[in-house]
């Protein structure tokens, strides 16, 4: 939707830069009257040749004009008129600024000024020159000094200010501009995408609708309120004055607001509307990859990973090995729990993208940064910790943020269980960055984990400034509760919520911590708090839905609260085993197998995914299945508590399963 600085407003604002000024006779007030007849002689036999394109025989007759009448402003102004058309550029800006000494107030020498150092600008628009701004600035000034009605001026100016970072002084010559203009369309427009870019999309909004009450017919300002509320993330409204402006003609000078419209419809989940439309405009270019593309990310969020595929395989055939369709494909197959398939894709594109002398441009390091991210996450979830290790590592070579990647590989032994690798590698990254905060918080849980909660907490409170710290006080509140200290954590969390009253995840972490007691009413009532700040986070929601389903109670409700969480994170393995579990519990027996499969796809080192699926299994006598689960339940188990549960199952299925597998 945004396009180049000085694109944004030339076709409506731009001056032609052939503009003549009205012809004038030159003033002489200090000649004599001889002296004027002659000097106008040669002035118009200079205006004939210039006309002719005599530029030569132009410039030597206005050479004459002034020998006779040598102050004369408007002479020069004409004569540096003559120089622009002959694209002597140097001489033209010579001689308008000598006509600007003589005279100040001769507006025809600022205009063709202005003129020239705009089209410097144009023709510098990927890196246009400060001097020069500061020279068009300057001469866009004088012109509204010498004539405060001049509409196009103001704008121009206006555009020059944003560009040189002074939004205030844009906004307030835009606003001289309407007073001037009242009502004109590129004078609002100009002002919204102000806002717009100030981050203040509510204020053009406001300013876009009020044009529209008596422009309703405007096409351009019905786009920009379309642009205004996609800003905002309202995207059905966006979606709706898309539309709108489809219907005025929008899409005759703007084929781009078809395709705003798509993914405004697209991002309000309205996935058939959008995809119907990237399927005109597939009809009408069928050979186009980026709308294939597309239209491949609107089907896979329909989880139709077929047509998702197809479309890319198409893509694929008319622009081989394009880094972007590869990755598209990893996005499918990886979406599809395809977790072998997306890691191999995946890694051919990291080797792709290496560079033997290690130099990446910034597009370069995200993309490897997106790269193995990805293949670490995907790699830890089905087990491979050391593959997942590697990963890490080679993010860390790109990424800026080298602390950060160093507690994800520390987390990652952990999780693996190999905590004696995981202090080993804190030890050496705290001496690399011995002052990392988030280095210090993962030290400080790691201290607690061996008993010396004390001291782990003492570490978290020497990274506080005094002041409340939600982060230091969600680390000290997981201490607590591992260590079973609840009133202590309960005690912190009545701190936080005095700090932090209008935080949702404050809520969210009381709603934990009394979840984790057993006490499901006051979690319930945590939980809900929180979504009353927060109705559409998932974690919330997941974690409520759950404890409902989990519980066997108010199942509808906890089934529309999940699916919102998968909608938000398809690929969750927790996630997807919520919904399976609370599917589980309806007695919606496929739909729960369907689930709980995926799940444990994305999150095969999960102890109580295991278990779930056997649950289910069991209930519909897929005994050895359901005892292969359980066996792997056990073996991930991290509490004997839940590893003896486990045992019972099977222990009650014995004499149902095949005499060879006993």
């Amino acid at each position: 939707m945004k396009k180049g600085f000085f694109v944004l407003l030339m076709a409506a604002i731009a001056p032609s830069v052939y503009a003549q000024s009205a012809v004038q006779a030159p003033a002489a007030s200090q000649a004599t009257p001889s002296n004027r007849a002659d000097s106008y002689f040669h002035f118009s036999r200079a205006r004939l040749a210039d006309s002719e394109g005599r530029f030569s025989d132009s410039i030597a007759e206005y050479k004459e004009a002034l020998k006779v009448d040598p102050n004369n402003s408007t002479l020069y102004s004409e004569m540096a008129q003559t120089y622009d058309h002959n694209s002597q550029t140097r001489l033209a800006v010579d001689t308008a600024n000598e006509a600007v000494r003589i005279n100040p107030d001769n507006i025809d020498a600022h205009i063709l000024l202005s003129q020239i150092y705009w089209k410097q600008l144009v023709a510098r628009n990927a890196q246009p020159d400060r001097g020069t701004i500061e020279q068009a600035v300057h001469e866009y000034e004088e012109i509204i000094r010498i004539d405060p009605s001049d509409p196009q001026a103001f704008l121009q100016l206006g555009l020059l200010y944003q560009f040189n970072k002074q939004p205030e002084k844009a906004e307030e010559i835009y606003k001289k501009h309407l007073k001037v203009e009242p009502g004109s369309e590129e004078g609002t427009l100009a002002l919204a995408d102000l806002h717009m870019k100030s981050g203040d999309n509510k204020g053009a909004a406001a300013l876009l609708e009020d044009f529209l009450k008596n422009r309703p017919d405007s096409d351009r300002v019905t786009k920009a309120l379309g642009d205004a509320y996609f800003y905002q993330k309202d995207f059905g409204k966006a979606a709706e004055y898309y539309k709108k402006a489809i219907a005025l003609g929008a899409a005759d000078d703007d084929p781009e607001v078809e395709e705003n419209y798509a993914q405004a419809l697209f991002m309000a989940d309205k996935f058939e509307d959008a995809a119907a439309i990237y399927q005109r405009m597939l009809q009408r270019n069928p050979n186009d990859p980026a709308t294939l593309v597309k239209l491949s990310q609107i089907y896979r969020s329909m989880m139709n990973f077929d047509k998702a595929r197809a479309a890319l395989t198409v893509a694929d055939k008319l622009v081989p090995n394009n880094e972007e369709i590869q990755f598209n494909l990893f996005l499918v197959d990886r979406d599809e729990g395809k977790i072998e398939e997306a890691l191999t894709r995946l890694s051919s594109l990291a080797k792709a993208s290496e560079h033997a002398n290690g130099r990446y441009t910034e597009p370069e390091q995200q993309n490897r940064s997106i790269y193995f991210s990805n293949i670490a996450a995907l790699s830890s979830s089905i087990g491979r910790y050391d593959q997942a290790v590697q990963a890490y590592q080679d993010l860390r070579t790109v990424s800026p943020q080298k602390d950060i990647v160093d507690v994800r590989i520390i987390e990652t032994y952990r999780e693996a269980r190999n905590i004696d690798m995981a202090n080993q590698y804190l030890q050496k990254a705290l001496k690399a960055s011995p002052k990392s905060r988030p280095l210090l918080i993962v030290s400080a849980d790691m201290t607690a984990e061996k008993g010396k909660v004390d001291e782990g907490i003492r570490i978290l409170e020497g990274l506080s400034n005094g002041q409340p710290d939600l982060e230091l006080i969600g680390a000290m509140a997981e201490i607590y509760q591992r260590a079973k200290k609840w009133d202590d954590a309960q005690n912190l969390m009545e701190k936080a919520i005095k700090a932090f009253p209008m935080n949702p995840d404050v809520y969210f972490m009381q709603g934990a911590m009394y979840e984790k007691q057993k006490k499901d009413g006051e979690a319930e009532k945590a939980f809900r708090k929180s979504l009353e700040f927060n109705a559409e986070s998932p974690a919330t929601l997941n974690y409520l839905g759950y404890m409902l389903a989990d519980r066997g109670i108010k199942l509808d409700e906890a089934l529309i609260m999940i699916k919102k969480a998968v909608d938000a994170e398809p690929i969750s393995g927790a996630y997807l085993d919520s919904l399976g579990w609370v599917y589980y519990k309806m007695n919606r027996l496929p739909e729960a197998e369907q689930y709980l499969t995926k799940a444990v796809r994305f999150a095969s080192t999960d102890a109580t995914m295991h278990d779930h699926l056997g649950d289910l299994y069991n209930r519909i006598g897929k005994f050895p299945e359901a005892d292969a689960e359980w066996q792997k339940a056990i073996q991930l188990a991290t509490e004997p508590r839940e590893a003896d549960t486990i045992k019972k199952k099977r222990d009650q299925i014995k004499n149902k399963l095949p005499k060879k597998q006993l």
